[in-house]
């Protein structure tokens, strides 16, 4: 079990005591392993992000988001392995995580792997060489998405761990996980946000879908299950009652 904790001063959201957070997670999804996504307003500065890594998660198994799209010309974060050796030099950082990174391009009409494909293969192997895990998680499906990726990922099959996200208002997540079933390793990202029919955002998808997406993916055999947005499952480092139905379904 993956699950995200996150500071964002903008929208109200803290996690005053990631720990505590942390071991009422953990004895919530009893007998199973709970690793961490730590995010510090949106990881835009990396100096304050290490300081709050630092300053709270030790011993805590992170996993590390190394990209981060955002609405910039460019990524907000892509991470170089310096900045990554930074954090593992503070931090029990476990995994790391490249998510959307196709689907952000495409959204600015990139559609040349040469763009991306050095970085994520650096990225892969620093990390493989340093025993962490690797996941890649998407949302888009179509047809540029499966080609892409399929070239993006050659000869890293099983070596990673593939990750679908539910935040897709255009097909069930059944899809996504019949598409994600086709690495040796997959898993689920079940996320809180959805659009209604007025194609207006919300993290507020309707619990009961959050769980019928968590139980199809453990039922279907994902090996990971991460969940997010922070704010969905906890507030102010307390559980809502989002994360008690998850702890008693999962």
């Amino acid at each position: 079990m993956i699950v995200h904790f996150a500071r964002k001063a903008d929208l109200g959201v803290y996690c005053p005591n990631p720990r505590y957070t942390y071991e009422l997670t953990k004895a919530g999804f009893e007998g199973k392993e709970v690793w961490v996504i730590p995010e510090w307003e949106g990881n835009l500065n990396l100096t304050a992000r290490i300081e709050w890594l630092a300053g709270n998660f030790s011993g805590i198994p992170l996993v590390i988001d190394v990209f981060e799209g955002g609405e910039n010309p460019t990524p907000n974060v892509k991470m170089t392995i310096a900045d990554l050796e930074q954090i593992m030099k503070i931090a029990n950082v476990t995994a790391i995580r490249i998510p959307e990174l196709i689907s952000w391009y495409l959204d600015r009409e990139i559609k040349d792997p040469n763009v991306w494909i050095d970085w994520v293969h650096s990225m892969f192997d620093f990390a493989l060489s340093h025993n962490l895990n690797v996941y890649w998680s998407e949302w888009k499906l179509g047809p540029y998405i499966e080609p892409l990726t399929n070239a993006t990922l050659a000869g890293y099959e099983d070596k990673i761990t593939y990750l679908y996200q539910t935040n897709n208002q255009y097909q069930h997540p059944m899809i996504g996980y019949v598409v994600a079933q086709q690495y040796p390793h997959w898993g689920a990202s079940v996320q809180g946000w959805w659009v209604d029919k007025h194609d207006d955002p919300h993290d507020n998808l309707p619990l009961r879908y959050v769980e019928l997406y968590a139980t199809l993916a453990r039922n279907l055999g994902a090996e990971t299950i991460e969940f997010e947005p922070y704010w969905y499952f906890f507030e102010n480092g307390e559980p809502k009652a989002s994360s008690y139905a998850l702890w008693s379904i999962i």
